[in-house]
């Protein structure tokens, strides 16, 4: 036996869909938002790597800023900046400062672009958050890649040993930056895969919208009012009225022809 369609049962599945279609759509913002967050973090901290107990100098390098004690001060002075990269250290930071400023970059137009849900169509602005989320997938890791190729310049040396090298850090520790930026490349890849899954999704509840409704009202606001609602009935009973009885309130007080008064006057 074939089962009837049910209007109102339809009704109450779209909406359960919506309801966690748009709770998966603020959870992908709110990690996007902390991402870039955390991506900015990453490329201004100089905590990529630095010295440990068995080191034999004390400092810290970032991508472009590299810190060492000043014993003047008691305290830690750092140099380099990503504005003048003449004062970067090597040809490898160079480029790891490149590919993390860029991705840093392209994070915070990803939050930005969060703005154009409210002025453009919501599939193209996931295809293109995602784009944005991949390439910064991409840059972040090849500056991964490339920043322990850069690990053998003079600096670096006089706080892990003279062992340190490309791809060897001595006898220094990797910094909490340096693993944020790792656990990055698989967040924004992850994050760029939600966006597109978002955008096919999209594109079929629009695809429904527009080639189908909901008894009047479209398929991407389910409200109240889209519930059907049967107008109440209110019996009244009928009321057979004589219309020998019927007068007004007026010849009441009149004498009725025909009829005789109750009054001896």
């Amino acid at each position: 036996m074939e089962q009837q369609y049910n209007p109102d049962t339809a009704r109450i599945y779209h909406f359960r869909y919506m309801r966690e279609y748009r709770a998966v759509c603020v959870l992908w913002a709110v990690l996007t938002i902390i991402w870039a967050t955390f991506n900015v973090v990453v490329f201004v901290q100089p905590q990529w790597i630095g010295d440990s107990p068995e080191s034999p100098g004390y400092g810290h390098h970032g991508v472009y800023k590299y810190c060492y004690p000043d014993n003047l001060a008691l305290r830690y002075q750092c140099d380099g900046s990503f504005t003048d990269f003449n004062s970067i250290l090597n040809d490898q930071y160079k480029a790891t400062t490149f590919f993390v400023g860029v991705s840093a970059l392209l994070m915070l137009i990803s939050v930005a672009a969060l703005l154009l849900f409210f002025c453009f169509k919501k599939t193209a602005v996931f295809i293109l958050v995602g784009i944005l989320e991949l390439v910064t997938a991409i840059f972040m890791f090849l500056a991964c890649v490339i920043y322990p190729a850069g690990w053998d310049n003079k600096q670096l040396m006089e706080i892990c040993g003279e062992s340190s090298g490309p791809y060897n850090m001595g006898k220094c520790n990797i910094r909490w930056a340096y693993i944020l930026a790792i656990l990055g490349i698989f967040d924004a890849a992850i994050l760029a895969v939600l966006a597109f899954f978002l955008a096919s999704k999209r594109a079929k509840i629009e695809m429904y919208s527009s080639s189908a409704e909901l008894n009047g009202f479209g398929a991407e606001t389910m409200s109240k009012r889209s519930m059907p609602i049967q107008p109440a009935v209110l019996a009244v009973p009928s009321v057979h009225h004589d219309p020998r009885e019927s007068y007004s309130e007026y010849s009441q007080v009149q004498k009725r022809p025909g009829s005789q008064s109750n009054f001896n006057l």
